[in-house]
Order: structure tokens, then sequence, then C-alpha cells
């Protein structure tokens, strides 16, 4: 995520900066410029990365295109620079240089920014489009323009000041046609880098590892494609304030290099881990990759960290509040699902049989229904559906109506439900617990769309499955409600609550969800006080998952549940 916020204020300020190089007056306007360009690319995520991209992708070609021809006319300058392609000169250098040479791999590093944010978009592509293109349309041209500038730095030491400026032609028309190019390819691998950032943080939260935010599914093809309002608008007011903090890119190259080494050794010790756990390959491969490639990782990594008080603090310092923020977030999500796990039953297990001998004339056995809740409670449905009595002789009414029970655990029994019916001596006729979830399909049809079952032999009570699509906004309104009667009518058409007309207007439809918050108890040691504060703050700032439903304000209950700990 660090990387993704240095990404675009070095990629546009050093493209702007550009323009100060045969103009020095205009050197004043940088960060201004930057700043505008960046601001218009945040509020252009919205129309998603699939409509952007291919309005980038000629761009793109483009650039690479310049890339190649501005290389080989460096090289021609000075065609004995294909002598350092012959690794003795890298290892002649380091021993020359020893322990500057070491330092030195540093500003080295820096130079995987022509390839490093294109790689953060791959998820966006199929496997033969980046087969074909990263060999031949990539990498080479990566190659020329960086073999062109060492030709020319050998020639002239002096262009190390701003080398890639510096190694164009300075004719009028092909230095500002090149400057437009890398303006726009900066954009491109900002773009790519900001659509990243979106992948990472959904995944957290499908790992409860990050505070909910609004996901919008950009795309009915990809699922990939997506836009977060909330984290959009924040990483465009951070990238600014970098802007004007750090004013030029050689300020910001030490504190992105902190952040693409740690991303690359990161990556590899987890490659390392999947190579083995998940692809099932012999422990020697990924012994043989890590020695390889950690190798090389941890080289960068050392030589990047030895400047941390030049600007690579930053990197440290967001990537630690960010560790901090999701770990806390993850402590608590991680204890409010155990806590809820643990306190209620299984559906299938909720309510059992029992008979009960009714004191009429005919004395009569009637059958109902036992509710087992947590502190060994019981309570009793009667199957005529007037009232429900408690073992401590609190007696619950059956009210006509629905009353809807949303729940996240799966086939479980909502803590909503059992504090509902605690605190409030009404119970609906019709008890429906929902559990929503989220498929990999763009859309689903309105005959997958619910899965209904009854709950053993209890009158009015049932379990309902609602799937929807990734791209799809998920609805529990009035339209809903109509398709969830009928579908119950055709499992139970015995209901004589369902099997008439339902009326929408007369307020017997509620909409109960639970609200769960973390407490310390009195005698908690500091520290968990701490966590928990943190938490319940960052919790009570976050979206609410039932926040973009369309749930009727008016006919909506929040249950809420406190959790020592």
């Amino acid at each position: 995520m660090g990387d993704g916020l240095l990404t675009p204020p070095i990629s546009v300020i050093s493209a702007v900066e550009g323009m100060a190089v045969p103009a020095p007056s205009l050197t004043p306007a940088i960060i201004p410029i930057s700043c505008v360009i960046l601001i218009v690319l945040f509020l252009s995520q919205q129309f998603g990365t699939g409509k952007v991209g291919s309005l980038f992708s000629p761009i793109i070609s483009l650039w690479f295109i310049a890339l190649t021809s501005i290389g080989i006319w460096n090289i021609f300058k000075y065609p004995e620079i294909f002598k350092a392609y012959n690794p003795y000169y890298a290892f002649d250098y380091f021993a020359r240089r020893k322990d500057a040479g070491f330092t030195d791999l540093g500003g080295i590093f820096l130079a995987v920014t022509g390839v490093e944010a294109l790689f953060a978009d791959l998820g966006h592509f199929s496997r033969a489009s980046i087969q074909i293109s990263f060999p031949f349309f990539v990498y080479i041209p990566l190659v020329l323009v960086y073999t062109g500038q060492a030709a020319r730095l050998v020639l002239d030491p002096t262009l190390v000041a701003n080398t890639f400026w510096l190694t164009i032609p300075s004719e009028p028309g092909i230095y500002w046609i090149v400057f437009i190019l890398a303006v726009l390819a900066t954009i491109i691998s900002s773009q790519a880098m900001i659509s990243a950032t979106f992948s990472l943080i959904y995944q957290s939260m499908q790992l409860d590892c990050f505070p909910r935010v609004k996901v919008i599914h950009a795309s009915n093809k990809v699922e990939g494609q997506i836009y977060i309002p909330e984290v959009n608008y924040t990483l465009m007011v951070l990238v600014v304030i970098v802007c004007i903090i750090f004013q030029h890119s050689k300020n910001l190259v030490i504190a992105y290099g902190v952040a693409v080494a740690f991303v690359m050794t990161i990556t590899t010790l987890l490659l390392t881990i999947v190579i083995f756990v998940v692809w099932n390959l012999p422990i020697i491969v990924s012994i043989i990759f890590f020695c390889i490639y950690f190798t090389v990782d941890a080289a960068f990594l050392g030589a990047t960290l030895r400047k941390v008080a030049s600007g690579g603090w930053f990197t440290l310092c967001l990537g630690i509040l960010l560790t901090i923020m999701m770990s806390i977030w993850r402590w608590g999500t991680v204890r409010m699902i155990r806590h809820e796990r643990s306190q209620t039953p299984d559906l299938n297990k909720i309510f059992k049989e029992k008979k009960i001998v009714s004191d009429d004339n005919n004395n009569m056995e009637n059958a109902s229904h036992e509710i087992i809740l947590e502190n060994d409670n019981h309570i009793i449905l009667e199957n005529c559906n007037q009232n429900v009595s408690i073992d401590n002789e609190i007696h619950l009414t059956r009210s006509p109506g629905i009353g809807l029970f949303y729940s996240d655990i799966g086939a479980k029994i909502p803590l909503s439900f059992t504090q509902f019916i605690k605190h409030f001596p009404i119970m609906p006729q019709n008890v429906i617990f929902i559990n929503i979830q989220t498929i990999t399909d763009p859309k689903i049809g309105d005959n997958d769309r619910l899965e209904v079952k009854k709950i053993n032999n209890c009158e009015g009570c049932y379990q309902v499955t609602v799937r929807y699509g990734y791209s799809e906004q998920i609805s529990q309104g009035k339209e809903f409600l109509l398709q969830l009667i009928e579908s119950i009518r055709k499992i139970d058409p015995i209901n004589k609550n369902l099997t008439q007309v339902f009326n929408f207007d007369n307020g017997c439809v509620t909409y109960v969800v639970g609200q769960q918050s973390l407490c310390s108890k009195p005698d908690s040691p500091w520290w968990i006080k701490i966590l928990v504060s943190v938490y319940m703050f960052i919790y009570l700032n976050t979206r609410k998952f039932y926040s973009n439903w369309g749930l009727p304000v008016e006919s909506t209950v929040v249950v809420g549940v406190n959790i020592p700990i």
C-alpha cells in the first residue's frame, strides 16, 4: 500500500520535471501541475479501470516505441556500451568500490521503476497477453533505453543530474512529444498502482484484516476491476501531501526504493512457501528459489535500508502504522466472530420438538417446540402461535408479521435474534434467518437467488440463503420481500400467515441486524483496554455491513451486544 501511495507522486513529478530542462523558468510550476494531474487521475477512477485502460493502451504502446527509438539513438553515440552486458564488469565494479559498491545498489535498484508499476496491474489481463507483451514489448525497450542512457553517461558524466531528459534529442518537436508521452505514461503507471491498492484492500477485507469500505465492481467480466471511493479519496489527499512535502522526485526515490525492496523481499518469502505448500513441488525447489532470489532481494533491501534517515523513514512509518491498524482490526473482529459462534447454536439444533400436556377439556397433548439459548434459558413456542413462555416466567407474544434476522455466520442463529427475544416481549409469527453471500460470478439469475429451508417442523421459522453476483447491488427492499414470500409459499403452502395478500404498509415487516461492541472488563490489563478503545474507534467509524442494502430505516432495528474482553 505504501508502494501504491509513493508511485503516483514520484512518477508524475519526475515526468513533469522534464519541462524545466528546456524552460527553467517553469520550475516553480512543477508541483502545482503535478498535483492537478494526480487529482484528475484520482477523480477519473470512478469510471472504472476497464474504460480508462482502453484509453491508455495506445498511449503506452507509443511510449515504448519512443523509448526504443531514444535508446537506439543514444547507443549509436557509443556502441562500445554493449560491453556492459558482460557480468565481469559487475563483479569488477563491486571489487573496486567495496563497501561503497554495496551502497550504490540502492541507486541501481531504481531501475525497476521501468517495470514495477506494470506488474502491479497483472490481475486485469490474461496470461497469454502478459506472456506475449512483457518479453517483447516491455523488456526490450526498457533494456535499450537504459543501455542508451549508460552510453551517454560514459561520454558525459554530468548528465547524471537528470539523465533521462538530458539524453533525449533536443529538437523541440521531438522533445515535447516525448514529454507528453512521458506524462501520460506515468499517469498510466500511477493508475495501475491505484488499482492494485484497491485490490489489496479488497482482499484484506475478505480476510477480515481491513475495516469495511464500499467496493464498487466496475466490470461485468473481470472481478478484479474494482473501485473503492473512501480509499481513492484518502489516497488522493495523501498523494498531494507527499508532493508538497517532498517537492522533487529525487527526494522521493529513497522512500520509494525502501517500499519496492520490501515488497519484493516479502513476495519472495511468500512465494517460497507457496511453491512447497500450495504447488506441492519438492522442497528442494523452494530452497533453490529462495537462495537465488532472496540473496538478490536482501542485497537491495539492505542497501536501501542504509538510507532510512534520508527518506526511507516515511515508508517504514507508513507500513508500521498500517500494520498496527490492520492487526488491531483483525484482533477485534476475530474475537467478535468467535463470541458469536460460541454463543449461538446451529439452526437445526435450536428448535427441539417437545410434548406438553394441555389443560383443556380433552386433556390432549399438543406439539410444541423449544428454543435453547445461552445460559440454559428455554423458550417454548406453542404451535397455536399465540404466545411464548420462557422458564423464568416471562411470556412473549407472537405478533403478526415478518421478522428478518440477518446473519453473517452461515447456518447459525445470529446474536441479534437471541438478544431480541430476550429483551422484547414480542416474536413475529414468521421468523426468517437470512445469510447473504457474494459469489464470483458477475450476476446471478432470479431462479438461483434464494435457497429457502424450513427449520425442522416449527411453524413460521425459515433459513434463507440469498446469493448476489459480485457486480450486483444487494437489495433487501419490497421487490426482494415479494420474491422471498413467494419462495416460502412454495415450500410451505400451509403457512396461513403468508397465504393471503401481504400488506407492506401496515408496518408488519421488521429488519433486525446486530451490532456487537467490545468492552474491556474492569480488571483487564491496560494494554487490552487500549486495544479495545482503538478497535471500537475504528469500528464505529467504518461502514456497516448493511449500510448499502436498502433497508427501510423506519422498519430496521439494530440490536447491540456487548462482548467483554
